[in-house]
């Protein structure tokens, strides 16, 4: 399989079928935290990957590039980085918005809250003038 297939497939499939089912919630102001995560993606890969191919801890087939090659990786590389680090915020975004949209019914407490100052014991037992604690029925 071509890296671009692979990309296409795996990464490129996922984010188009991701921003149809969330299109409501993928607004341009909700993706806009993903530019200084992509930046940051880009400026931290891009040295140690171009480094490992120029020392030979890994290499690319001719065969299954596009053959554009920015330093000693392949383009398909570079559209790698960004891609997955775009799949994996759009997917984070989508589940963030939907969990915070979520009806407050879904959202039912175990137990009803307890007042500022008071133990949740205190709640089933009464005070009696002195302070000590008694059964309330």
């Amino acid at each position: 399989m071509t890296y671009a297939r692979f990309l296409g497939l795996f990464v490129v499939l996922p984010i188009v079928l991701l921003a149809v089912r969330y299109r409501r919630v993928l607004t341009g102001r909700a993706l806009l935290p993903l530019v200084p995560l992509l930046a940051i993606v880009y400026v931290a890969t891009c040295p140690w990957d171009n480094l490992a191919v120029k020392w030979g801890l890994w290499r690319f087939k001719p065969e299954l590039i596009w053959g554009i090659v920015v330093g000693y990786l392949p383009l398909e590389e570079y559209l790698f980085f960004g891609l997955q680090t775009l799949l994996v915020g759009v997917w984070v975004l989508a589940r963030l918005r939907r969990v915070s949209l979520a009806p407050a019914a879904r959202k039912s407490p175990a137990s009803p809250p307890v007042p500022a100052g008071q133990h949740r014991l205190d709640s089933k037992l009464g005070s009696n003038k002195l302070g000590s604690k008694e059964v309330v029925s």
